[in-house]
């Protein structure tokens, strides 16, 4: 069985509807799957919606007091009774009958976890996948070697990935969101994937990303601004933490991950209005972590130049050039 995680605030219905009437169309058997819907205390509850798939999937509702999309998750992880775990935020969908044949080729592999492609959306309407399913075979790394030489992207919902990679008492303690804090992502993949010992990718491009106006994503609000960079930290912390946690353990992957962002937080910095502002902030907290000056390291000529002009003030002049172009 397969565990589908939605979670929603305040979403218009025609988005929720959307969302869920893709999951139904995955052309799996009902008892085959399961959908947990969590909603955060939207203003005007979903259930109306929820009670319009109870005839077609074996759907539940819970509310939580206002918290964000961690708790949320955490809330649905609680429940999730299927063997695989698949997120979907409410305002995303799943291109039709993509699921289902990499699930079989999960399974087939005895893999713990598969990264699938993703695809932006920018209309209401629903679209097909651009290639349909591929039938590759894949290549089966560990994820700290998957780490090691690819960019992890820091979103759970391109992932399918067995629920005992959550509570395995290998790892000492169950892995869950952080809570109260955007971009809580990042950590929760980054532990995920190097608990995998066998994953691997698939070029099937299985998830829609839709881009909403005034989401998260897309708020760009002074205020808001300030607390996203605050959570850049606490997420970094977090991820220094669960490093030290593994030193005695192959970690490579965690180490460049960790790298990354904090290159990807002075990116981020770069692109806003008051950038040199926000690069010596930025700086001055990841000195003392041993991330700035960025060390070096041989990932790629990219992370190389990048760790080289950050050294230097015309070099922050011209990544902010780069950066807004």
């Amino acid at each position: 069985m397969i565990t589908f995680i939605v979670t929603t605030y305040n979403l218009a219905d025609q988005l929720l509807r959307r969302c869920l009437e893709s999951i139904v169309s995955q052309g799996l058997e009902r008892k085959d799957y399961e959908i947990i819907v969590v909603d955060d205390e939207s203003d005007l509850s979903p259930q109306p919606i929820i009670e319009e798939f109870t005839a077609k999937a074996d759907i539940h509702l819970h509310i939580q007091p206002h918290s964000r999309q961690g708790a949320a998750r955490n809330l649905a992880l609680r429940y999730a009774r299927g063997e695989w775990i698949q997120f979907v935020d409410g305002d995303d969908y799943l291109f039709a009958s993509m699921v289902a044949p990499c699930l079989a080729m999960a399974e087939s592999h005895e893999l713990d976890l598969l990264m699938f492609g993703f695809r932006e959306v920018y209309g209401l309407n629903v679209e097909s996948s651009p290639y349909g399913a591929t039938h590759e075979e894949p290549t089966i790394t560990t994820g700290n070697e998957y780490m090691m030489t690819h960019n992890l992207f820091g979103c759970c919902w391109p992932l399918l990935f067995r629920r005992t990679l959550l509570d395995d008492d290998t790892y000492g303690v169950p892995l869950r969101f952080a809570e109260g804090i955007y971009i809580e992502d990042e950590e929760f993949v980054t532990r995920l994937v190097w608990r995998a010992q066998r994953m691997a990718t698939t070029d099937s491009i299985v998830y829609a990303y839709y881009q909403r106006p005034g989401s998260t994503v897309h708020n760009r609000s002074r205020e808001h601004t300030d607390e996203l960079f605050r959570n850049y930290f606490v997420v970094l912390h977090r991820m220094l933490d669960f490093e030290a946690s593994i030193a005695t353990l192959p970690h490579e992957g965690v180490t460049r991950k960790i790298r990354l962002f904090a290159v990807d937080i002075l990116r981020r910095a770069l692109r806003e209005e008051d950038w040199a502002q926000r690069c010596e902030q930025a700086t001055l907290q990841l000195r003392p972590l041993g991330l700035y000056p960025i060390p070096s390291a041989p990932y790629s000529w990219k992370y190389r130049l990048f760790a080289l002009l950050t050294r230097y003030a015309i070099g922050h002049q011209l990544l902010r050039m780069i950066e807004k172009m």
